[in-house]
């Protein structure tokens, strides 16, 4: 067992807190210190859970000697600054999704963190720990779907638009100029770190994409309103593997979530877990309830993360697979203006 491990959590708006609420619930980890440029908040927040040190300047935490960590829960438009601060400072960093504004973004933050030889884990990477990424990990492993070549992944909801349908007063979600992008850059993250995790981090070639603002009436607001409520991506990958991702944040349709892989021999949904096989001829499925398996994603998040700065390691959540998550929306948010497919060369030479 380790020493108390101090974290210092920076930003404690809704996720801030939950992160704040997921590390006091860890043993050995104490959140020393938090920031906030809302003093109303800051108050608040230290008020509730009896955090002395509260600051509206985040690099006072950076200052503190017993802080080995911060983690990120600002807007995405301030991650990069703060991260390579943090890096500066000899602070280990888990940053909040997504993980900066642009790839440019995000890889001054991975050279950063890799100088100063801390680490860096990125939040839109929750979903490994899900009971059924780690059983389709585990599928995919032992040779079940044989050679995968596609994967579609579907993220649907009905209305929960940031900043409009939910979390209301955070118009920056909806504000090009703060958040990067919108259903894609937000929620789309996700899905593409999945099969990341799944595959074996493929190295990303290209992207065909659109996306769309097609929900009306337009809502009348009097914060810029200029991202895409929908977003659908066509990626391939070096070696072959390609797939498509399908995010809205508002459709006229269900909820919907939905993964599907496809592989030579076999092919799985994530939920219900489901593997598609042929037996003796036969073509047969195999369903698994893991509906009994609680899991917080949060909570073992910031588990490995914290074994990750104490021994040294590495996160199940690096900061380099959060480059290529970044890449791909890149791609795809520049194929959309285009018109066209874009490579990854291209996007580095347009840059």
């Amino acid at each position: 067992m380790y020493p108390v491990f101090k974290i210092g959590v920076i930003g404690v708006g809704a996720m801030g807190k939950n992160h704040i609420q997921t590390c006091r619930a860890q043993e050995n980890v104490e959140v020393a210190a938090i920031a906030d440029i809302n003093k109303e908040v800051l108050k608040s927040v230290s008020e509730r859970f009896g955090i002395e040190n509260a600051f509206t300047d985040y690099r006072d935490i950076l200052r503190m000697r017993e802080v080995e960590a911060v983690v990120i829960c600002t807007p995405p438009f301030t991650h990069a600054k703060i991260a390579c601060d943090a890096a500066s400072a000899g602070k280990h960093i888990l940053c909040e999704k997504p993980m900066a504004m642009n790839s440019r973004e995000a890889e001054a933050m991975v050279k950063a963190s890799r100088k100063a030889g801390v680490v860096l884990g990125i939040c839109s990477a929750r979903s490994r720990f899900s009971p059924h990424v780690e059983l389709a990990k585990r599928y995919l492993s032992e040779g079940k779907l044989g050679r995968v070549y596609y994967a579609r992944f579907t993220m649907f909801r009905r209305r929960g638009r940031p900043g409009i349908d939910i979390l209301k007063t955070s118009k920056w979600f909806i504000d090009s100029r703060k958040a990067g992008g919108g259903a894609l850059i937000d929620i789309g993250c996700y899905d593409i770190d999945v099969l990341l995790y799944l595959m074996g981090s493929p190295q990303p070639a290209s992207v065909s994409a659109v996306t769309f603002k097609g929900i009306e009436p337009t809502p009348s607001l009097e914060s810029p309103f200029d991202v895409e409520e929908h977003s659908t991506a066509f990626v391939r990958f070096e070696g072959g593997l390609t797939a498509t991702f399908e995010t809205a944040w508002a459709a006229n349709m269900e909820n919907r979530n939905e993964v599907l892989i496809l592989g030579s021999k076999g092919g799985l949904r994530l939920n219900p877990f489901t593997y598609y096989t042929e037996k003796d001829g036969e073509q047969v499925s195999f369903g698994v309830d893991l509906s009994p398996k609680r899991v917080s994603t949060m909570e073992r998040l910031i588990e490995d993360f914290v074994n990750a700065c104490v021994e040294d390691g590495s996160p199940k959540t690096p900061g380099e697979d959060g480059l290529k998550v970044m890449q791909i929306i890149d791609m795809a948010y520049l194929s959309a203006k285009l018109g066209r497919e874009v490579t990854l060369k291209e996007l580095q030479s347009y840059a």
